[in-house]
């Protein structure tokens, strides 16, 4: 049996009570192992998270919400409204290898306000439910965004839409027991509506990232208690929040008064706990929580991970944009334990790196981190090339080095020595920049013949063909104006970087450089 909820930017969960007089945040969880944020790969990013809650006839009811940011889906204006529509494919197999789920859906969005289109913050949300048994599974989770076809040659010729993709994330399903305490997992929220009802009161925050734009940590659970613990009038309640040092950043002890739920053997009590962490820094923290009465019978439970975030560029820069600027900072090795923090401990380490490379520590400005942001809106204008501007390959040289001295552009044509002579100006920096063709010819780019009218094997050499492709020829007449220690080598005659468009498409490769760490 299953369901699926969808809503924009108004999750869902159930429409159960509160408890009373809770302001405190709590990722609940129980000594069993709990599923962690998850991020689609692929053409754009989505998160997911998952938890489960009591069910009937021993499965558990398991609830899995997707977010995805509007600046993501591509929208198609119908009138005064903007329309997206995404296909999801999902699939969920047994430790057997047995499939248990596997469907495809489609799911149509509307926006109706024009500055929600292009907001980051605005977002969709789907929510998808299972009955599924106690243990342990595989899933996997695509979206295709069906308005959106990839840019390249070949996925416009094969039909293909931009896509994402979870590849068999572990899922486990705990046993709840129906006749000994027990909870639910927790359930990270961005907020809670009490006066709502039904699906408008919760909506999950699969990021699990709180701070700038959420500043309290909120997380959902429900206690499944027996008729002896659930006639008491009270619970005793204590969070602890930690660091990953394991420092204990925050801790709150409370007293829960009892709602007084259903008469049953079991009673079910749906919990809030809310915790303001304005003043926690960024990074990666663990939630735990010690539940009790009378100060006994009291259990430690590990809630869950979540991240904290308080610079603006975390929350509104698509994260594979911000997973360039580290890319930028690190190298290969570095960047790829990097990619595993969450974005309150990228954000973290990202500000300490840039304060190592701070010119001038004593002023409240970091200039290099200035530089950056402005050479980055240069290239974001310049050099996107239908992609991430810091993953252009002329990007990335700007970044590094700054504004070239001199550009020579100019098209290499098939029947001429262009190419040859910019490659020599890259070797020897003393040949002439002036190139044999910069004022003689105009040439296409490119321009392809099929015709048979010829059979001459050297027809394509004809100049009348005019075929060519672009290229730049970037000139640093010392080593530029490097951002980073490691690019701050003194080369003699110079910095020269040769990019080439090979297809015409507009995207330029490095093909030979002078710089001795780009060769």
């Amino acid at each position: 049996m299953k369901n699926s909820r969808i809503t924009a930017t108004t999750g869902a969960l159930r429409g159960a009570c509160l408890f009373l007089c809770i302001c405190l945040l709590m990722l609940a969880a129980s000594p069993r192992a709990f599923a962690n944020s998850h991020v689609g790969r692929g053409d754009f990013d989505f998160y997911l998270d998952s938890a489960s809650f009591r069910g009937k006839g021993g499965k558990s009811l398991v609830e899995i919400p997707v977010r995805i940011a509007n600046t993501a889906v591509r929208f198609k204006q119908n009138g005064s409204a903007w329309d997206g529509e995404l296909k999801l494919n999902i699939l969920i197999v047994d430790e057997a290898g047995k499939e248990v789920v596997k469907e495809s859906e489609r799911f149509k969005f509307k926006e109706t306000d024009a500055e929600r289109v292009d907001n980051p913050l605005a977002f969709q949300l789907i929510i998808k439910e299972y009955r599924l048994a106690p243990g342990g599974y595989w899933l996997s989770y695509a979206i295709e965004d069906l308005h959106a076809p990839k840019i390249s040659m070949v996925g416009l010729a094969r039909h293909e839409n931009k896509s994402s993709v979870i590849r068999r994330v572990y899922l486990n399903v705990p046993e709840i027991p129906e006749n000994e305490p027990a909870f639910s997992d927790a359930w990270f929220v961005w907020d809670v509506d009490p006066a709502a009802a039904g699906v408008r009161k919760y909506r999950p925050n699969p990021a699990r990232m709180y701070g700038l734009y959420r500043d309290t940590l909120t997380v959902y659970m429900e206690l499944y208690l027996p008729r002896q613990m659930a006639e008491k009038e009270a619970f005793d309640f204590h969070t602890d929040i930690v660091n990953q040092l394991g420092e204990t950043v925050k801790e709150t002890r409370l007293v829960l008064k009892n709602p007084r739920g259903d008469k049953g053997d079991i009673s079910a009590f749906p919990v809030v706990v809310r915790e303001d962490v304005t003043a926690i820094p960024a990074g990666a923290y663990t939630l735990y929580f010690t539940f009790g009465t009378d100060a006994t019978n009291r259990t430690r439970m590990k809630a869950g991970e979540f991240s904290v975030a308080w610079d603006m560029r975390t929350w509104e820069v698509p994260r594979r944009e911000f997973l360039a600027e580290a890319r930028f900072l690190l190298g290969d090795k570095d960047f790829k334990d990097f990619q595993r923090f969450n974005p309150g401990e990228q954000e973290s380490r990202l500000d300490a790196m840039w304060k190592e490379i701070d010119p001038e520590p004593a002023t409240s400005t970091n200039e290099a981190y200035e530089r950056f942001l402005e050479r980055l809106a240069y290239i974001n204008a310049h050099y996107s090339e239908g992609g991430v501007a810091l993953a252009s390959q002329r990007g990335d040289v700007y970044l590094r080095y700054g504004p070239p001295d001199e550009v020579v552009q100019d098209v290499i044509p098939l029947n001429y020595e262009t190419l040859a002579e910019a490659e020599k100006v890259v070797d020897d920096p003393y040949h002439p920049l002036n190139m044999s063709s910069s004022s003689l010819k105009l040439y296409s780019t490119p321009k392809t013949r099929n015709s048979f009218a010829s059979d001459n094997t050297s027809s394509r050499y004809r100049p009348e063909d005019n075929t060519g492709a672009p290229y730049e020829l970037w000139v640093y007449e010392a080593g530029g104006a490097p951002l980073l220690p490691r690019d701050r080598v003194q080369e003699v005659d110079g910095l020269r970087f040769l990019f080439v468009d090979r297809d015409g498409h507009g995207v330029y490769k490095l093909e030979k450089s002078s710089s001795i760490s780009n060769k």
